[in-house]
């Protein structure tokens, strides 16, 4: 009997090609942005113009080449859907919720002004598969504190400067944009109000940031579970 093919994990794979598409990003425009071109007498001035140009070439081809892999390694839809409730009774739950959240967070991200923040669907699902057996058969809003917790341990979202966190504190950003995907997965909405819903919890976590950052910093799941039981219903 011929010995089974075994497939090759595509998510982390996903995770390194955007992680290189991240560093060429953030790379080039630092290095671009750091150069003090206009300080330099007119000769020097032109020929680093030059110089500069032709390496922001190069950045670009190198952006094009990663965004292009990442595409064809993603896989999986940039929409956000999905509930809580779903998610955990998947076979595969881990992945199904790892790829959610990915799409989850961008979308949030987006919207906090934050769209270059590097987000490890890889660490996602490390995240799920963290918890235990018995946190995994609590109440819906006790499931979302663990795993908003957990997300945060294995640093989900990375890559973030404080010019990225204009609606909220900077060291906050990460806490309140799980928050508000959590918020979310709780959310009850139709498939087609998706995307509305992730707006309005997005709203919600950033009205609700002082009070779900310190439950995130002192690590006070029993509160953040409260937090989401009491709020979740208003999205």
């Amino acid at each position: 009997m011929p010995n089974p093919v075994l497939l090759p994990d595509a998510m982390p794979l996903r995770d390194a090609l955007r992680g290189l598409r991240h560093a060429v990003r953030r790379g080039g425009e630092t290095f671009l942005d750091a150069m003090p071109v206009g300080s330099l007498p007119r000769p020097a001035a032109e020929l680093a113009e030059a110089v500069l140009r032709e390496v922001g070439e190069i950045a670009k081809g190198v952006n094009g080449v990663a965004s292009g892999l990442a595409r064809l390694a993603l896989g999986s839809s940039d929409k956000p859907s999905g509930s809580l409730h779903d998610l955990t009774r998947r076979q595969n739950a881990e992945d199904g919720f790892a790829q959610c959240i990915y799409a989850a967070l961008r979308a949030v991200l987006r919207k906090l002004n934050a769209p270059s923040a590097f987000i490890s669907e890889t660490a996602a699902r490390s995240a799920y598969l963290a918890l235990s057996p018995q946190q995994r058969l609590g109440s819906e809003a006790s499931i979302a504190a663990a795993l908003s917790l957990a997300l945060v341990d294995a640093k989900v979202l990375r890559g973030a400067t404080a010019e990225d966190a204009a609606r909220v504190a900077g060291h906050s950003l990460e806490d309140i944009a799980v928050f508000a995907v959590m918020l979310w997965l709780q959310s009850n909405r139709s498939g087609a109000e998706d995307e509305p819903a992730l707006d309005a919890a997005t709203d919600l976590a950033v009205a609700l940031a002082s009070e779900a950052g310190t439950a995130f910093r002192t690590r006070d799941a029993p509160r953040l579970e409260t937090l989401y039981a009491e709020f979740a219903p208003h999205v």
